[in-house]
């Protein structure tokens, strides 16, 4: 592992990072699954392995934008109470964070909306 993502993945912390993976995959796995299955108009399937990108990502999507955001709040406040090295681990965080919001409604507003 590259000392510059060791160092990264350390100032983001366990909790922190494993979220922001499980919300940038629950974006990836539909548009893994959809790259597979190109077909246009592809039902729901409510069974197997094939449910978890047309069921169980769409219900998380909300979920996880409002975790992260939750986050980003709380990172904001240490920002606010800190000083000096801390006060710039926190700011990164808090950026990272909504760079990821930004991308989770990038690609979920449109699949919302066309709902």
């Amino acid at each position: 592992m590259p000392p510059w993502f060791h160092s990264f993945a350390t100032n983001l912390g366990f909790l922190r990072l494993g979220l922001l993976c499980l919300a940038l995959f629950n974006i990836a796995l539909p548009v893994i699954y959809y790259l597979i299955f190109p077909e246009a108009g592809t039902d729901v399937t409510y069974s197997g392995w094939r449910a978890i990108p047309t069921l169980v990502t769409p219900v998380m999507a909300p979920l996880l934008v409002v975790v992260v955001l939750f986050d980003a709040v709380m990172s904001r406040v240490r920002v606010a109470d800190a000083r000096g090295e801390e006060r710039a681990k926190y700011l990164a965080i808090y950026r990272i964070e909504l760079l990821s919001i930004g991308i989770m409604l990038a690609y979920w507003v449109p699949y919302f909306s066309a709902l």
